[in-house]
């Protein structure tokens, strides 16, 4: 058992980083301090708030409202109907979406598109990126996505033929959820009591930094997943470049809601504990431009809006920075993209 000072990873005492921290975003009161592990790079928060209280810390959360209406009168697109059956080519040919059109004579065609790196990412719904999966035609296929929030994600995928389940701690976000006809479980995955290999895909997408013991939660969700099954994860990257360039004002270390930040090695590491061994790990430069923003209107006032705000100056060459230092081989991008599949034992 690791002492209180020690890395939950590896086991190596921990090194003061940033005492005094303020939360930036939603204003909860407290000073929080933040530890970094010498050996894998993980960062902790040194003093966490209760279960409970942490709870409160997400009374201003996004996941509390409901997402904007749709207008009535989406606005006109540029060779928007072209654009739409290419879309539903790419989905029927490349990821197996029969539910799209009555002819599936475009699928041959959506197969050789979805070839194409730029086509496949914009036939993606909504920026899901990987956590869009392959359609599967078992019935009792099964997508779990841990931390719901109010349901954005698997109302999108019900909507395309899954079978969905949430799971979500924070009850008012999991009471929006239900009232968009998804359903959800309160509490935490190791507390539903889900069968072993019932899931074709885990998601975990921004909260693995949230949870108090992810170690468990990363062996949970590999005992759910059936043989081939997919985890996806994404998480903040203790070693981008906006934590090198902006330290304490870093927008990732969003304390106290962000309990560990991992490090690609770190995140590593856990995964291999866990028993995923067949997983490919990037840290992709998606965020870039916003973390910059917010970053810079931390540093220079000590708080930033948690969502809008004007762009910065200096943004475009951040972005293009860090694009080209993650070219090159290096971690560098805001997040950490974690796509591991479950093999068979």
């Amino acid at each position: 058992m690791h002492r209180s000072g020690d890395c939950p990873i590896c086991g190596t005492t921990t090194h003061p980083l940033y005492r005094d921290l303020t939360d930036s975003l939603y204003g909860v009161p407290g000073r929080y301090h933040v530890s970094r592990c010498p050996a894998c790079r993980l960062i902790r928060l040194d003093n966490p708030q209760g279960r409970e209280a942490l709870l409160a810390c997400y009374e201003n959360y996004y996941t509390r409202a409901m997402p904007p209406e749709a207008p009535e009168a989406p606005p006109v697109r540029r060779f928007g109907r072209l654009r739409d059956a290419l879309r539903t080519a790419i989905l029927c040919g490349g990821f197996g979406y029969r539910c799209g059109h009555r002819h599936n004579d475009l699928c041959r065609l959506g197969s050789l598109l979805a070839k194409v790196p730029g086509l496949r990412r914009r036939a993606v719904f909504d920026g899901l990126r990987e956590r869009f999966p392959c359609f599967t035609d078992r019935p009792e296929r099964l997508l779990v996505d841990v931390g719901c929030g109010r349901g954005d994600f698997l109302a999108r995928m019900q909507s395309l033929g899954w079978n969905v389940l949430g799971v979500e701690p924070d009850p008012v976000a999991a009471g929006l959820a239900r009232s968009r006809g998804i359903d959800v479980f309160v509490g935490r995955l190791e507390e539903a009591g889900l069968a072993v290999g019932i899931a074709d895909q885990v998601t975990l997408n921004h909260v693995l930094e949230h949870v108090e013991s992810p170690a468990d939660l990363l062996k949970e969700c590999r005992r759910i997943l059936r043989p081939g099954g997919r985890l996806v994860i994404y998480t903040p990257n203790a070693e981008s470049l906006g934590h090198r360039c902006f330290g304490r004002a870093w927008r990732g270390l969003e304390p106290p809601r962000h309990l560990l930040i991992f490090s690609p090695h770190s995140l590593q590491r856990m995964l291999r504990e866990a028993g995923f061994h067949s997983f490919r790990l990037t840290t992709p430069t998606t965020l870039a431009g916003g973390i910059y923003d917010d970053s810079v209107r931390i540093r220079r006032q000590g708080c930033t809006p948690p969502y809008g705000g004007k762009h910065e100056r200096g943004r475009g060459w951040f972005r293009g920075l860090e694009r080209m230092l993650c070219l090159a081989g290096g971690n560098r991008g805001e997040e950490i993209e974690v796509v591991a599949r479950r093999e068979a034992d």
